[in-house]
């Protein structure tokens, strides 16, 4: 299960971008959550935090949670592919976690990232915290759809 601690899980005001390394109890393994969006200007604070993850010693995997991303550019999938890169050069493994975020996923896709990395975009790990959060199982019927309304692509 991904073990997030209680904290904000928006940047702060005026913030674009929010990256934390979160403790894992599994030794080898560690977790980087994002929050906000990743393109050409925040994605070096990324670049950063992963590469400093990636060549921790005694890393086996290395698991970046965008769940929370709105926007993820060409800049951070560049940046995802070269964390990837280091992992590999160093016999760990990168797991990219979507939430289940079209606006994740759908970049991820369009490069062909999804093929080289072990992506998990309906992230039951996630589900299974929202659940345990909730207090109550989960919903066994299905939702209403919601009016018609113009499509966002994320949000």
């Amino acid at each position: 299960m991904l073990h997030t601690p209680n904290h904000r899980s928006v940047p702060a005001p005026g913030q674009l971008l929010s990256v934390t390394t979160l403790p894992d109890p599994r030794p080898g393994r560690v977790v980087v959550e994002v929050v906000g969006e990743v393109d050409s200007y925040t994605a070096p604070v990324l670049e950063i935090c992963l590469q400093s993850q990636a060549t921790r010693a005694g890393l086996h995997e290395l698991v970046v949670f965008l769940g929370q991303v709105r926007f993820l550019g060409a800049a951070g999938v560049e940046v995802l592919a070269r964390a990837d890169e280091r992992c590999r050069m160093r016999g760990a493994r990168l797991v990219i976690r979507t939430g289940g975020r079209r606006c994740v996923l759908r970049p991820l896709e369009l490069t062909g990232l999804t093929a080289v990395v072990a992506v998990d975009p309906a992230d039951g790990e996630r589900t299974q915290l929202r659940r345990s959060r909730a207090g109550g199982p989960p919903r066994t019927s299905p939702r209403r759809p919601p009016a018609r309304r113009p499509r966002r692509v994320c949000g």
